[in-house]
């Protein structure tokens, strides 16, 4: 039964024509796929690629840390305007920021030509893609190849201020978020701080 199958695969490979190009594609696909693998493992004798949990929970300790700063530098600057006194601030995001890794991509064509027995001819044609994060060893450990980073939209930003109960001052507070931001007049809120004493 099992030679039966085999016969009639080896009768519909003979009918193939070009079968050494055929062969030829083949062996040149099987060869693509292991340099493919061997460009995804990072050089340390076959070691593992990047585990993307560990790149997923440092790329958000790192963004928390952007967000932090951007907070700490706005509440810095709207600070020393006059009479806005102690500031604080908190911004709002619509989305964590989004990281976009760097691709290999291997791509392989087969195509193969079949006669039926009224003289018919008929065209195969396969495309195989495999894609891979490209990943680069460091002292660290394994990397991913970060080709962009877009930053989060900002959702709106809130501001309490000691000195917002002056009229003035809230304006001036509105318009320098809405400047360094590039935000509307109903995506920032100020409010006067309360009092501590």
């Amino acid at each position: 039964m099992e030679t039966l199958s085999l016969k009639k695969i080896y009768a519909k490979l003979k009918k193939v024509k070009n079968i050494e190009y055929f062969i030829l594609i083949l062996a040149i696909a099987i060869v693509v796929s292991m340099l493919g693998s061997f460009f995804r493992t990072d050089g340390n004798d076959g070691a593992a690629p990047v585990d993307q949990r560990n790149v997923a929970d440092d790329t958000a300790g790192k963004s928390a840390s952007g967000i932090y700063e951007k907070e700490e530098r706005l509440k810095k600057v709207l600070s020393a305007i006059k009479g806005a006194g102690e500031v604080e601030v908190m911004i709002s995001y619509k989305s964590s920021k989004e990281i976009i890794p760097a691709m290999n991509t291997v791509e392989s064509h087969t195509q193969t030509e079949e006669t039926d027995s009224n003289g018919g001819v008929r065209k195969i044609t396969q495309t195989d893609t495999n894609t891979q994060p490209v990943s680069l060893s460091t002292q660290s450990g394994t990397q991913p190849l970060i080709t962009k980073e877009i930053e989060p939209e900002i959702q709106g930003v809130i501001v309490v201020a000691e000195g917002a109960d002056d009229f003035r001052v809230k304006i001036e507070l509105l318009n320098a978020v809405q400047t360094v931001l590039g935000l509307k007049a109903n995506q920032v809120e100020v409010f006067d701080m309360e009092d501590k004493n």
